[in-house]
């Protein structure tokens, strides 16, 4: 696969035909076939099921008369059939742009390992009626829709990931967030694991996105760093050396203060690109070894959820 289909992914575009199950492909090739991939049966459905297949669309909330859309992708050919895991996944775009399209490519790569990969629709903010808060609203809602709809979508309840690409990341990890009194309700739209792909969680440092937000809201009540409590979903995090969405040092911190209170958060930071693992020019050795961590960033995203349970199972084991 060429930098450029790679890029597409990163940047939470759909790649070019064929560029995503080649990379599936590959991956499976070098590690999954051997690793994550234990059921013949299964891998040959992940190479027959073809990069575009279409998704199961659902309703999950109306707010304001809206509807708004998840679309579901299964593992190919239906050849796991037990209950699976699920990755929820909030594309980024800045909260005021994007579309749950965006991740198509990245829910297809989670169906092509044995769980269910989730593209979410979410009200995108425009300073006035949505903002970035109804944004983390639409997250939560699609969290505990999935939860509460898990039976019918074969999914475990208890093995739901949120994944968040940039802005997306501030809202699968701001999901994590309930009072110290939770409600059912509240418990319900936290997921199990939190998969953070160069996460925007420094955003009140960031003039755009103050613009989105009415006046008087407390911007604390979004910011994860603000509620690490002890019993936080465990967490991966990738990010760039060169990326100041947050810088690396921020998220070393973030890290540190979940291990503090004995959660587990594990940090992948790649040195030489920025912001979505991108490279800082054009250079063309630069962008071969920005694919390259691109590759890595997805098999390490793997293995955690691997760790967690996640994938399915081993064969002769439960």
């Amino acid at each position: 696969m060429s930098f450029t289909d790679w890029r597409e992914i990163v940047k939470g575009g759909d790649p070019p035909p064929f560029s995503f199950l080649q990379m599936t492909k590959t991956i499976s090739l070098l590690l999954l076939a051997v690793y994550l991939c234990p059921y013949p049966a299964m891998c040959q459905s992940q190479r027959a099921g073809g990069p575009q297949a279409s998704p199961d669309e659902y309703a999950y909330a109306q707010p304001g008369g809206k509807e708004l859309k998840l679309y579901v992708f299964q593992p190919p050919g239906g050849d796991y059939r037990g209950l699976r895991g699920a990755v929820v996944i909030f594309h980024g775009g800045g909260w005021n742009q994007g579309t749950a399209a965006w991740t198509f490519g990245q829910a297809r790569y989670f169906a092509s390992l044995g769980m269910a990969g989730i593209s979410v629709e979410y009200r995108l903010a425009n300073g006035e009626e949505v903002t970035p808060f109804e944004c983390v609203a639409d997250a939560k809602a699609a969290i505990q829709w999935v939860r509460r709809h898990a039976q019918e979508l074969n999914i475990d309840a208890k093995r739901i990931a949120a994944y968040g690409e940039s802005a997306g990341g501030l809202l699968a990890a701001a999901s994590a967030i309930t009072s110290e009194d939770a409600t059912k309700e509240e418990k319900d739209s936290v997921p199990n694991a939190l998969v953070l792909f160069s996460p925007a969680l420094n955003a009140e440092s960031s003039e755009h996105f103050q613009k989105m937000l009415r006046p008087g809201q407390d911007v604390g009540a979004i910011l994860p760093e603000l509620h690490i409590r002890g019993g936080m979903p465990a967490t991966i995090i990738v990010t760039g050396e060169l990326d100041k969405m947050p810088s690396a040092a921020k998220m070393a911190e973030f890290c540190e203060k979940m291990k503090r209170t004995h959660n587990r958060c594990e940090l992948h930071i790649y040195p030489g690109v920025g912001h979505m693992l991108m490279p800082p020019g054009e250079d063309k050795e630069e962008r071969d070894k920005a694919s390259k961590t691109g590759f890595d960033a997805f098999l390490k995203i793997a293995l955690f959820l691997k760790s967690l349970g996640f994938l399915p199972p081993e064969p002769g084991k439960n």
